[in-house]
């Protein structure tokens, strides 16, 4: 087991009117041999050789890995940020078990088209999500700043084909 415990801290983001909170989880052991087989098996949006890291777009937020650090950026409160936590602490340790079966990626993984999340879309900009157009929503999906079930009129169907297409990894109870 990589990681067994971590030592959590808060900070508000510099913007006053922020009503979000950063949270730094300082890990009991060095996770920096497993980020190759994590950004395979999560599929990372960014991957640093030296010194090791990597960064995940999860729920509209970033989430960076570091070899003693995980560091969320957007989180409401100590509770989810915890199980953000334990979600990322039972991935890496079952990725690290399992290694032997993983191909390491020191790669980024593609992040999905604009236009084929837009396809999906029931592009009426009827702005139910918050936003002028389904245009600006799929580039904003695609880069993670929103999730795809944050649309209001997707239907079953394309809720299910646009969440296959971002392949997106929530956490498990």
């Amino acid at each position: 087991m990589l990681v067994e415990g971590y030592r959590q801290e808060f900070w508000l983001p510099p913007n006053p009117r922020a009503k979000h909170r950063r949270c730094y989880a300082h890990l009991d052991g060095d996770i920096a041999e497993v980020l190759p087989y994590l950004n395979t098996v999560l599929g990372g949006y960014q991957y640093y050789r030296n010194p090791p890291r990597l960064a995940l777009k999860f729920q509209a937020r970033l989430i960076t890995l570091y070899p003693q650090m995980i560091a969320i950026n957007m989180v409401d409160d100590e509770a989810e940020a915890e199980k953000i936590l334990l979600w990322l602490k039972r991935e890496i340790n079952n990725t690290w078990k399992n290694r032997s079966a993983i191909k390491p990626s020191f790669e980024v993984s593609p992040k999905p088209r604009v236009l084929d999340i837009l396809k999906l879309l029931p592009k009426d900009n009827c702005q139910e999500c918050g936003l002028p157009t389904c245009l600006v929503f799929a580039v904003q999906v695609s880069e993670g700043a929103r999730l795809y079930n944050d649309c209001p009129k997707l239907d079953p169907l394309s809720r299910s084909k646009l969440k296959e297409c971002l392949n997106p990894c929530p956490p498990t109870a």
